[in-house]
């Protein structure tokens, strides 16, 4: 009978070794909603929106003409402007490393009628000060755009002014005005959320994020940057004992 209790004992001792090796690499799936500032910078002369402005010059041609400049300001042409956001993740890390991958399927900072694939890897981790349930959080790494079907038609028109954007995206639609879809920018965030439940499986909170764009303006000359808030409510997944 001791040796049982003893195999007992070492087997429960094992069972919450294992237990607690669990709680070190987790998977929190995300629900996010918010909005972003796109800041694209586009030189719209240099886009084929240039043939829209020669098309509509037709017109002025006994009126004393018609510069871009003109046309700049009557469509209302501007380098950045909000969209709402909303999406999921998927979010890696590792309750002893500051490390942690994040995958995307979020609307796309340039319509919200799009959407973007994303993968994000880099340093960061939450604090929890004082044993409260509050929590502070802060990461930052390099992100990696694969897919994002809302640049191009829909950042050009969407730069333009209310009157404008309703009539160009009946017609305003070429296949690759800006170039690839594609890119990597550094993405920097910052937020605060609370734990809720008992077994604190799950968090709400606040999220604010600054993304830069890195990609090779040979390769794109429009950019990705932009900046926004999210509110979040995530659920722990799945644990393993890495």
């Amino acid at each position: 009978m001791k040796k049982i209790a003893i195999f007992l004992a070492s087997l429960g001792l094992c069972t919450s070794l294992v237990a607690q090796k669990s709680e070190n690499l987790f998977i929190r799936l995300g629900i996010n909603a918010g909005g972003s500032m796109l800041f694209h910078d586009i030189h719209f002369y240099a886009t084929n929106l240039q043939e829209v402005y020669k098309f509509v010059a037709i017109s002025h041609k006994d009126k004393g003409g018609y510069t871009w400049e003109q046309f700049e300001a009557d469509y209302g042409l501007r380098s950045r402007y909000a969209q709402p956001r909303y999406g999921l993740n998927a979010y890696f890390a590792h309750r002893l490393f500051p490390v942690f991958g994040n995958v995307e399927f979020m609307s796309s900072p340039s319509s919200y009628q799009k959407a973007l694939i994303a993968l994000t890897v880099g340093v960061g981790k939450d604090f929890r000060p004082l044993d409260s349930d509050f929590f502070f959080s802060a990461h930052g790494g390099l992100k990696r755009v694969f897919q994002d079907w809302g640049w191009g038609a829909e950042t050009i028109t969407n730069s333009t002014n209310a009157e404008a954007r309703e009539h160009l995206k009946t017609f305003y639609n070429p296949s690759f005005p800006l170039g690839i879809r594609s890119g990597n920018l550094l993405a920097f965030r910052l937020g605060v959320g609370r734990v809720v439940g008992p077994a604190e499986r799950a968090a709400v909170g606040v999220e604010g994020y600054y993304e830069i764009d890195l990609t090779n303006e040979t390769v794109r000359q429009a950019r990705m940057t932009n900046a926004g808030m999210n509110l979040y409510l995530r659920f722990d997944l799945a644990h393993t004992s890495f």
